[in-house]
């Protein structure tokens, strides 16, 4: 059990270093596509942050405005008047 406990924790400390955090800090909420090798297709809601919702390397695009971005890193996507940042 302890075994896994540490190899849970190891796994968790590793997703959390390669994706960023998704914060919208609009208050509208917002269709999203994120593209790594599939596409998903989910929402954010107003004034909310998604913890590791941006995978390094992930294409992020709202739906109602058309803005994108390609994910570098762990630092935060920040959505704001309806565009993407990080």
């Amino acid at each position: 059990m302890k075994k896994f406990s540490i190899i849970l924790l190891f796994l968790m400390v590793t997703f959390n270093l390669y994706a960023a955090d998704l914060v919208n800090r609009d208050s509208r909420s917002y269709g999203i596509e994120i593209e790594q090798t599939g596409t998903t297709h989910t929402s954010i809601s107003s004034n909310t942050t998604q913890m590791g919702g941006a995978p390094d390397g992930a294409t992020i695009r709202i739906k109602e405005t058309g803005s994108s971005i390609k994910v570098n890193g762990s630092s935060d996507v920040i959505i704001q008047n309806g565009q993407l940042s990080q």
